[in-house]
């Protein structure tokens, strides 16, 4: 990567981390807090969303930064709150007026929703804003615990590791095949949002 490259990438980050500061005075959260969509029937739901975020992450070359995924989840909560989202086979792309990194995470976490709709293991769409509204209050534990613009992707990468997920990254023509190979399930009793330390085997 070339010096004026990273200099771009640099100010990219910059620009990010200023926009979260001019955010966060003006946030009112949606986190829930609470550790009802943590049992063991959410897990799938739970652990379906977080690979579609990371696999988005993965595309944009690990880009992301962790007021990226709050605003697009966030925005998907108003959305479900609103009306159904619409079947994924009726836009299988992101949409324009996201923006790339917003409709790379909402496309991904919706074809990641349809494999557990085609197996009639989906949620009903409340429990769907509940499962978006947790993973929230672990963005924040995670983000507030790092103190570091990624701090809550850089833990899913590590825990996408230890559960058996693998995310690879294709040529752009070849995105629709993007290749997941999902090997186990998080433990159910393993609380996300208050691990203290992701590297600890569950007891």
């Amino acid at each position: 990567m070339g010096k004026n490259d990273r200099l771009s990438r640099d100010q990219k980050r910059k620009a990010k981390l200023k926009k979260r500061g001019e955010r966060s005075a003006r946030h009112e959260s949606l986190a829930y807090h609470g550790k009802k969509y943590k049992a063991p029937e959410f897990v799938p739901i739970l652990h379906r969303t977080e690979i579609g975020i990371h696999q988005a992450d993965v595309m944009l070359d690990r880009d992301l930064t962790d007021d990226e995924v709050e605003a697009t989840l966030e925005h998907l909560i108003i959305r479900l709150r609103q009306k159904a989202i619409p079947t994924l086979a009726a836009t299988d792309r992101p949409e324009e007026s996201e923006g790339e990194e917003n409709g790379l995470i909402l496309l991904n976490i919706r074809r990641n929703w349809q494999v557990l709709a085609d197996q009639g293991r989906l949620p009903v769409r409340d429990d769907l804003v509940g499962v978006l509204r947790t993973i929230l209050s672990s963005l924040e534990v995670w983000r507030g615990q790092s103190l570091h613009a990624r701090g809550y992707l850089q833990y899913i990468d590590k825990f996408m590791k230890e559960t058996g997920v693998r995310v690879q990254k294709l040529d752009p023509r070849e995105v629709e095949n993007l290749e997941i190979v999902d090997e186990s399930s998080p433990a159910p009793g393993r609380d996300r949002a208050d691990d203290q330390d992701d590297s600890r085997p569950e007891k």
